[in-house]
Parts: C-alpha cells; structure tokens; sequence
C-alpha cells in the first residue's frame, strides 16, 4: 500500500468514528420532544410606562425530525407584570398565551445550535386593579419572533432564548372600547429544557 492509501484510510476510520455518535443520537432521538422554560418578561413600548419587568412560565411540545433544521413547536407561557407605582388607573397584567410556532436551527448536526422563531398566536389578557377585585380581561391574536441558543446534553437539550410578542390591539380588552386601540408589545427571555 503506498501513504496515500494509507492516509485515505485513517482519514476514513476517523470520520466514521466521528459519524456514528452523530448518527446514533439521530436514531435515538424522538421527533417529539417536550419542555419547560421560564424567566423574565420584559414590558415594550406603552406598555413599560405602566406595568414593570415580570416574569414567565411555561410548557411547549416540539415536533422535527433529527438532523433537518425546520421543525414546528407549540408552546403556552403565563406572563405576570405587575403595575409600576405612581401611575394613574395602576393595573396589574396577566398574559395566557397559546402558540404555534416555526423554528429554523442553524448547525443543526452540532452541539451548541442557533435558531430563530416565530409564528402566531392567541393571548388572553387580564388587567387587575391591585385595590380591588376590580378586573377587565379578553382574547386578543398575535405575532411572535425570536432568537435562542440550543445546548444538546446526552437525553435531553437546554435552551435560552428571547422572543419578541406583538398582541394586536391588546390594549382594547373587555368592554373598554378605544378609539384608537394599541398594541401590546413584550420581549420574555427564558431558560428551559427539552427532554
């Protein structure tokens, strides 16, 4: 055998090496795989002039076939911001949010995977009075769009990731009709895992 052969085929065996845990854990991966994540979510827009930085919880369902980097993730969250002091008409919000989403991985064979979000979705909101039992609550739809970061550990997945929430006219809730109805917008930054 002359060194070329010799090279091609340590190059071989060690690629081959390289692949198979690569190829088992595509065959041991479930297309589905289920969650829960949780953090902080941040008021924008109007809406930070009167509610502070709350937080979230929630649970999701992903569906995608190992290795293809287009899969599909239903997830719902629970938002609580509670009112900033000193504002008039102080109300505490309560977000329940239901969503369908898209999810593109970049690097979808490595370790570590970036990926973007987004899709649609349904928010029932309620708006509290913290005095009273005074409350105000409705179902409005919704847009959604982010970025987060994968770490594949053996058997299971963490994730960070910061999605972008735009309720339409989420301001106009219950029977309060506005003339000029808003937009809820708000940004969760969450931690969470898949298994």
């Amino acid at each position: 055998m002359n060194r070329t052969a010799i090279n091609a085929a340590v190059w071989g065996l060690i690629l081959s090496a390289a692949a198979a845990p690569l190829s088992a854990q595509a065959i041991v991966s479930s297309p589905v795989r289920f969650g829960i994540m949780g953090g902080a979510t941040v008021p924008l827009s109007d809406l930070k002039d009167f509610n502070k930085t709350g937080w979230n919880a929630g649970a999701l369902v992903t569906i995608g076939v190992p290795l293809v980097p287009v899969s599909f993730r239903i997830d719902g969250q629970w938002h609580q911001l509670q009112h900033k002091s000193g504002v008039a008409d102080p109300a505490d919000l309560r977000i329940i949010d239901g969503t369908a989403n898209v999810v593109y991985t970049f690097g979808a064979a490595l370790p570590t995977k970036f990926y973007v979000i987004g899709g649609v979705g349904a928010y029932n909101e309620r708006f509290k009075d913290p005095n009273s039992d005074l409350h105000v609550s409705g179902t409005k739809f919704g847009l959604n769009a982010g970025v987060g970061f994968k770490f594949q550990l053996t058997g299971f997945a963490t994730f960070i990731e910061a999605r972008y929430h735009n309720v339409i006219h989420g301001s106009d809730v219950g029977d309060v009709a506005s003339s000029n109805p808003k937009s809820l917008q708000f940004l969760p930054i969450s931690v969470g895992i898949t298994f």
